[in-house]
């Protein structure tokens, strides 16, 4: 009770249980857009149908000498092209959204598909171990090479026999000891009372091939002497 008698209304509850209500899906508020902005667009030609007949009314009106009825029309042509300005507002503002949510979807669509590659790569490279293991994997196959050629390397290599092998010194002496003993062998063949070696070998008869006496005869020849021989007969 207050001074006056009467009583101090309590002020409205704020329900606090009842949650908000969720928000359209963004494919659903694109279809809501896109529906408004086509009942927008019906009820601006049929607006537009009506100024063009409040116009065709006034002229008729005004060529029959009826001034007061013109005006009338005239006045709902102009409250009609009043509805269709704000129409043609709101319709700019529908499609202004329509843009933007389409452009949100494809945004959406585009972050979804990065942070799916993302994902993916963050895998694949824990599967691989990281940059450090992928790295030391290298180093390994590297040193592998490098052991592999230093194998090939080490079997083409000439083996030292122990007890042939001798110094080159002593290679090159036993060389010239053999070229040597060529030489001395060489001369032991040599006269040295001036005779050579042709000398005292024993004169053969050298017989040089002789011409063929007989007449070697063509195929025309022979052909005639076989004919001579068979008449003879």
């Amino acid at each position: 009770m207050n001074l006056f008698g009467k009583s101090k209304k309590d002020p409205p509850r704020v329900d606090t249980n009842n949650s908000m209500p969720s928000a359209p899906s963004q494919q659903g508020a694109i279809a809501k857009v896109r529906d408004t902005i086509e009942t927008v667009s019906k009820r601006e030609e049929h607006i537009q149908r009506k100024i063009d007949a409040e116009v065709k009314q006034a002229k008729e009106f005004a060529a029959k000498g009826k001034k007061p009825q013109a005006l009338q029309c005239i006045k709902r042509k102009k409250m009609y092209e009043k509805q269709l300005e704000q129409i043609g507002n709101t319709k700019m503002t529908l499609e202004t959204q329509q843009l933007q949510l389409e452009a949100m979807k494809m945004n959406k669509e585009i972050l979804d598909a990065q942070k799916a590659a993302a994902g993916a790569m963050k895998a694949q490279m824990a599967d691989m171990g990281g940059v450090e293991a992928v790295e030391a994997m290298v180093d390994e196959v590297e040193e592998g090479l490098d052991d592999a050629h230093d194998i090939g390397e080490a079997l083409v290599r000439s083996v030292g026999v122990p007890g042939v092998d001798a110094d080159e010194d002593e290679l090159l002496a036993e060389l010239d000891g053999l070229e040597a003993d060529d030489l001395a062998t060489d001369l032991s063949f040599v006269n040295l009372g001036g005779e050579s070696v042709l000398s005292q070998m024993p004169a053969a008869p050298i017989s040089m091939p002789t011409a063929p006496t007989q007449k070697v005869m063509t195929d025309e020849e022979r052909e005639l002497a076989e004919l001579e021989a068979s008449m003879t007969m």
